[in-house]
């Protein structure tokens, strides 16, 4: 089974420099041309099932990939849960605010990694119950991060892996246990 995990358009948020997590945004035009940017990779390829996170820019990106697709949608593919710093501008690295984000986002009423991660491997989980082929999950640059980690049993952050947006990261499930088979990073 391959499992594509699938980056959103740039999104109004990405654009203007704000926080996001579980804000409804859109797509920016330029998060449309993202997407479509992308459709000659996945038009492609066989899709037995196709998720989306909740989120409204994750949405828009499936429906702009894949024209007329039929997709699941499900919270477990959403974005980190920020809290109040969701639609804030992006805290400086030496600010007060910033040193409380420890291991995750709870000072704030958001999730913690250690609830994300399980978020995400709870996803990771349910894929490999399906008896599909291919799948496809529209979802966020974080989630993204946190199923690699969760891959390669490391902390995979911005610092060490760029998620551009439409990025495509193909994980195979191999013996029971997810592999990466391919990147797919746009700049």
């Amino acid at each position: 089974m391959k499992l594509y995990l699938i980056r959103h358009g740039q999104s109004e948020t990405n654009l203007s420099g704000h926080y996001t997590g579980w804000a409804q945004v859109d797509l920016t035009p330029k998060g449309i041309e993202d997407a479509e940017g992308i459709r000659p990779t996945l038009e492609g390829v066989k899709f037995d099932k196709i998720y989306s996170s909740d989120l409204i820019r994750a949405m828009k990106t499936a429906e702009t990939a894949i024209p007329g697709c039929v997709y699941e949608t499900t919270q477990l593919l959403r974005e980190i849960n920020l809290g109040s710093l969701a639609h804030k501008p992006f805290l400086p690295a030496d600010s007060e605010e910033r040193k409380l984000i420890v291991n995750g986002y709870t000072a704030f009423g958001g999730e913690s990694n250690d609830e994300f991660r399980a978020r995400a491997a709870e996803f990771l989980e349910k894929v490999k119950t399906l008896d599909c082929d291919t799948v496809a999950a529209f979802t966020h640059a974080g989630l993204l991060r946190m199923a690699l980690s969760i891959v390669f049993s490391t902390n995979i952050n911005t610092t060490n892996f760029v998620c551009s947006n439409c990025c495509i990261v193909i994980l195979e499930l191999k013996n029971g246990k997810w592999m990466l088979s391919g990147l797919i990073n746009p700049q």
